[in-house]
């Protein structure tokens, strides 16, 4: 399955608005995402950005999932392409230039952009 910066993002808005003591399950979204959500979940998991405790499911199935709160990291690059302007134009801008969406390359553009549109 490829990684889906639009579900990162997503999920990461989602988490940020968790209540305390609360979290976002498998459930939480339609069951036709089921496979693609539990696979970024878990990829946002290795890469530090959510607490989550991950569940593989007998016999296969989507992975079930409870997210309980992103990390430093993940309020950093959320903060990164929270805005909806900026999150378009980081997106344009390194598929017009032919680049892969990475990780560094997302936040490091999306940076950018917020600090010219800040006049910075």
């Amino acid at each position: 399955m490829e990684r889906n910066w639009d579900t990162i993002r997503e999920i990461l808005i989602d988490t940020e608005s968790l209540k305390p003591e609360a979290a976002i399950a498998l459930s939480s979204y339609n069951t036709d995402r089921a496979y693609e959500v539990s696979y970024h979940v878990i990829l946002l998991e290795e890469a530090g950005l959510i607490h989550a405790s991950i569940s593989p499911m007998m016999g296969g199935g989507a992975t079930e999932f409870h997210i309980y709160r992103l990390t430093w990291q993940g309020h950093e690059l959320l903060d990164a392409i929270r805005n909806e302007s900026i999150w378009s134009k980081t997106k344009s801008s390194i598929i017009d230039k032919g680049g892969a969406m990475t990780y560094e390359l997302v936040k490091s553009v999306a940076i950018d952009l917020a600090k010219t549109a800040m006049g910075i």
